[in-house]
């Protein structure tokens, strides 16, 4: 039997097994898309990306706590709520320009005077100082031209510099609970002021007649001074929708009080008040009007069967005897006792607005507190 020869052609056998790897090559290719296109995937960068957040801001507090420990300024950014990977695109330019809003915080009495690596931080938008020794308020506030938000409740501050009227883009003044003599007549130059608050510097007395061209305030708190008196720029303040007077020493109210026609809310309770006027009843905006029932000897019909308005009255009421040492208990002095009434007056009148039928007139209403 003749051999059998077997010729084998190794070009095919080349280009056949080049064809398998062109294949297997290609099907590597297609199964890697299709995983960097599947949900394992994204689910593994959003995970990825939480760590690092997670891992950079544990990393932020460690600095911050070291900045704290050696006297540095706390900045804190404020960040909206939502933010990460389940924002809508829509909203992604709003929370940007939402973390662009920077907040300066300072509180304890160990503060004397604002520290001097603030002056690095005039990109911040609010100022949030409380509760501490501070006396002064420096010149270089005028650097802030961002400044939106000014809190400096609950200080020592015995008087604000004339620079503050060069912030013109600030919207909200709180310097309640200071010793205030006198207002600088520059913060009528402010002309963006929305909200301004003086309540508590007890020694507060009059202000500048410059103050008329805070055109823009809506809410203005004078209570716990010593005026006599309405100021007059006030009257001047046509767009004014909340005016608080009360505790302080004020006898009667101006006959042209009718200038303040968008006037909605006016307290007036803890004065000196025998009676109201008729012009009160052309304030046809006005809805809630507290006032002292111990001396009003004299009230106008017209106001007590306004269906619009709302009148309170918590003179006739007074927490005395076992409610006062009751609530000394609660409250660790006198501004917070005050800081309780007010929002007792508040809860009751924003009731009054939530209610969906209102009464037909209006009668004296009296507040009492059960704890």
């Amino acid at each position: 039997m003749a051999p059998v020869v077997v010729v084998y052609d190794l070009s095919s056998v080349r280009s056949m097994w080049e064809g398998r790897i062109i294949k297997h090559k290609e099907r590597q290719k297609k199964e890697r898309e299709r995983q960097e296109k599947s949900a394992l995937v994204k689910i593994n960068e959003d995970w990825t990306l939480r760590l690092e957040r997670r891992r950079r801001a544990i990393n932020k507090y460690i600095q911050r706590r070291k900045d704290q420990l050696n006297g540095e300024v706390h900045v804190g950014m404020n960040h909206l709520t939502n933010t990460g990977n389940h924002i809508l695109p829509e909203l992604r330019k709003n929370i940007i320009i939402e973390e662009r809003k920077f907040i300066f915080e300072l509180q304890g009495v160990e503060w004397k005077e604002l520290p001097e690596s603030l002056k690095d931080k005039t990109y911040l938008k609010e100022w949030h100082i409380k509760k501490t020794s501070i006396e002064l308020i420096p010149s270089f506030i005028v650097m802030f031209q961002d400044l939106i938000v000014m809190d400096l409740s609950r200080n020592c501050i015995k008087e604000l510099p004339a620079e503050i009227g060069k912030m013109t883009k600030l919207k909200e003044l709180n310097v309640s609970y200071n010793k205030l003599t006198s207002v600088p007549l520059e913060l009528g130059c402010c002309e963006n002021l929305e909200k301004l608050n003086l309540s508590s510097n007890l020694e507060l007395t009059e202000l500048p007649f410059e103050l008329r061209d805070l055109q823009k305030l809506s809410c203005l708190d004078l209570s716990s001074n010593q005026f006599l008196s309405i100021p007059i720029c006030v009257l001047r303040m046509s767009n004014l929708k909340n005016l608080d007077m009360s505790n302080n020493k004020l006898k009667d109210l101006p006959q042209d009080i009718d200038r303040l026609s968008e006037l909605e809310s006016l307290f007036l309770q803890k004065n000196k008040l025998t009676y109201l006027p008729k012009v009160l009843c052309r304030l046809t905006k006005l809805k809630m009007l507290a006032v002292s029932g111990d001396d009003i000897k004299k009230l106008p019909t017209s106001l007590t069967t306004d269906p619009n308005l709302k009148y309170i009255d918590l003179r006739e009421n007074p927490l005395e005897s076992l409610e006062d040492k009751m609530l000394s208990e609660l409250f660790e002095d006198d501004d917070e006792h005050e800081d309780f009434e007010r929002d007792l007056m508040q809860m009751y009148f924003e009731d009054l607005k939530e209610r969906d039928t209102t009464p037909a007139y209006t009668t004296r209403v009296s507040l009492s507190l059960q704890l």
